[in-house]
């Protein structure tokens, strides 16, 4: 076996190129860029209704590292090496292992991180822990006596594997370690610096759709929220606040035409499976809408917004927003980071000739779509019949048009079918709102508009 590169140890920080506190997109996005060191990737996840709720686990096998990311945001919480055999580690430039020693010994951790304070010893698993700020060693130990420090009982013995973490100690961490909030960036360059010197560097921590659902706040990481209006905001402005999108999605569609051929309407003239119609050069364009409608792809930040000229006379504005979950186990699993979106609508007083008004509404995007569709159902009524909707099968979309042509680019896409657990899915439409939702009532698309 080939001698694996080294991996430098940053204790509450990370392990070579893997970043804690990354996103899942972001650190599957990295290790597939470097398939010649990761060679064997692994996503567990549940594939039931709990697989945005629980952590998910990437498993690089060939590098006897396990990753362990938080369910709702995706974030790297936790990085283990479970193999020192097929991995390398190194501290401030110093080896943990060696050719005649393949786990690290007490020894050696002891000469390269110093002396710390004494760890915690699990008495129904045999195991000692062995604590820094941001990291912890694991070593096997059968008799542990609590009346002899624990260097010398661990002087002799070697540590079966390592865990890095944000925290001072496994102890204070593990009970809160997947739901405590995050201060390093989803992307490394997304830094408070660069936040706060362009909010296009900013980060999007949470899209809210409130008013009358044409009212969209994005709230960001270091500066103050964006307010997109729908058929008000204009490209210009996405572009100030945004950036330039990733990629710009063209709409032409021919297909739906039959429709309108026969005296009937489809709804939407446009179809998202037509890749003639992409175009990534003109992502820094706010004037790309001019001519018709397109979707900007922020696959950054979770979502697309398109913008039409069909709506005003006088410029194109924002008349649809599609936020993306990011779902393992979804047909567009690894498109788009997660984005995790709120839907909070005050309560509605009475029209004139009706004694009710309607219940405020308030859903998220870790809710399962039996309880979503409830309160939907109480604030506007039962919806009609689903529509089953096939990615992988290339078919034309509905009106509320879910893009479904793919390419790969920047932050993009990934092989289609690969690893795809659930299948065709269902779209439910509501005032303003359409949902794609999973076969185990995960919701995996929000579109507003």
């Amino acid at each position: 076996m080939s001698t694996p590169p080294p991996a430098p140890v940053l204790p509450g920080k990370g392990l070579g190129l893997i970043p804690l506190g990354a996103s899942l997109h972001h650190v599957l996005s990295v290790v597939t860029e470097h398939s010649s060191l990761f060679t064997s990737i692994s996503t567990v996840y549940d594939p039931g209704d709990a697989c945005v709720t629980v952590p998910i686990l990437i498993i690089l096998d060939n590098n006897g590292i396990r990753l362990r990311f938080d369910g709702p945001d995706q974030r790297l919480r936790l990085i283990e090496i479970l193999d020192f055999a097929k991995c390398r580690p190194t501290y401030q430039s110093g080896e943990l292992t060696s050719a005649r020693q393949a786990n690290p010994s007490f020894k050696n951790i002891y000469k390269l991180f110093g002396p710390t304070t004494a760890g915690e010893y699990m008495s129904g698993e045999s195991l000692y822990i062995l604590n820094y700020p941001g990291v912890s060693f694991t070593f096997a130990v059968d008799n542990w006596r609590d009346d002899v420090d624990f260097a010398s009982q661990l002087a002799s013995g070697s540590a079966t594997s390592m865990a890095i973490f944000s925290g001072n100690s496994w102890a204070e961490v593990r009970d809160d370690l997947f739901t405590r909030s995050v201060t390093a960036p989803r992307f490394p360059a997304n830094t408070a610096a660069a936040a706060r010197s362009s909010s296009a560097n900013d980060e999007i921590e949470l899209v809210t759709i409130r008013g009358e659902g044409t009212v969209i706040e994005l709230t960001r990481r270091y500066n103050p929220p964006l307010i997109i209006t729908l058929n008000s905001t204009t490209p210009q402005d996405l572009i100030t606040e945004l950036g330039p999108p990733a990629s710009i999605y063209r709409k032409s569609d021919h297909r739906l035409n039959i429709h309108r051929a026969l005296g009937g309407s489809s709804g939407d003239e446009s179809d998202p499976d037509d890749r003639a119609s992409e175009d990534d050069d003109d992502a820094a364009d706010p004037t790309a809408a001019e001519h018709g409608e397109c979707f900007f792809n922020y696959f950054q930040h979770g979502f697309d917004i398109l913008v039409s000229s069909q709506r005003s006379a006088r410029r194109p504005v924002v008349t649809k927003m599609i936020i993306h979950g990011n779902v393992p186990g979804s047909y567009e699993f690894q498109r788009y980071r997660r984005c995790r979106w709120v839907v909070d609508l005050p309560e509605k007083s009475p029209t004139v000739g009706s004694t009710t008004g309607a219940a405020a509404l308030r859903i998220d995007s870790e809710e399962n779509f039996t309880s979503v569709r409830e309160k939907l159902k109480e604030r506007f009524g039962e919806a009609g019949k689903p529509m089953p909707y096939s990615r992988g099968n290339d078919s034309p979309s509905s009106s509320v048009e879910f893009l479904g042509g793919w390419e790969d680019g920047e932050g993009g896409a990934r092989e289609k079918t690969e690893g795809v657990t659930f299948g065709n899915t269902e779209l439910y439409g509501f005032p303003g709102m359409v949902f794609e939702v999973l076969k185990n009532g995960t919701v995996t698309c929000l579109a507003a508009f």
